[in-house]
């Protein structure tokens, strides 16, 4: 194994299997041999791009997705089936919105690489634990304050509204192009091995073996 290991991440923050991605590559990171550097790169990925700006109902857009009720109610079981294998819960039925999740990504390109994982932790607990809106921007503020990335909100609001960081979503959108991404979580070691899908914490240590 290389003893430099760097991970690139393509996400959505409205991505459940996501969320799990993240705890289990954490899992992974934390197995690695001691005087290893593991570096994580995160890039923005919509999965619903054109959704409105005030978001969409979260139950009709999904159950128009997959099929009708019973595979909606089946789909939300498995996110919290799944996600409890991760130590994670998963209250979909506090999901009331689909939202158009561009000023999340921007809000992420806007916070020091230092706070990125703790903030793409909080807004994962926020959507699928409290059911927060994440297109709403004085909720966004609101979580990026909670964990000291601004302490001037009202600035930062308007730096959202004034498109800064939107060179952050739209380079992650050409880039997961570039390498025939269709969904997400999708990850590159080493700017070599492409991992699609919920990965196990096994899975990420066999390909970070691999370099």
């Amino acid at each position: 194994m290389n003893n430099n290991v760097t991970i690139d991440v393509y996400l959505d923050t409205v991505c459940p299997w996501c969320r799990m991605g993240t705890a289990s590559l954490r899992t992974a990171l934390e197995a690695l041999p001691e005087g290893t550097t593991a570096s994580v790169r995160y890039h923005a990925y919509q999965l619903n791009p054109d959704i409105r700006a005030e978001g969409e109902d979260y139950r009709k857009v999904m159950i128009g997705r997959l099929g009708g009720t019973a595979q909606f109610e089946a789909r939300m079981k498995q996110y919290n089936e799944t996600g409890a294998h991760f130590g994670l819960n998963f209250n979909m039925d506090l999901v009331k919105y689909t939202p158009n999740t561009t000023y999340s990504h921007q809000l992420i390109a806007l916070t020091p690489p230092d706070k990125q994982s703790q903030l793409i932790d909080r807004l994962y607990t926020a959507y699928f634990e409290e059911g927060v809106n994440l297109g709403d921007l004085d909720a966004l503020v609101e979580i990026a304050s909670s964990i000291g990335v601004t302490n001037e909100p009202d600035k930062l609001k308007t730096l959202l509204l004034q498109g800064e960081g939107l060179h952050y979503v739209e380079a992650g959108q050409q880039r997961a192009q570039k390498f025939g991404v269709r969904g997400v979580p999708f990850y590159v070691i080493n700017e070599k091995t492409a991992l699609s899908g919920l990965q196990s914490p096994a899975d990420f240590i066999r390909a970070f073996d691999r370099h």
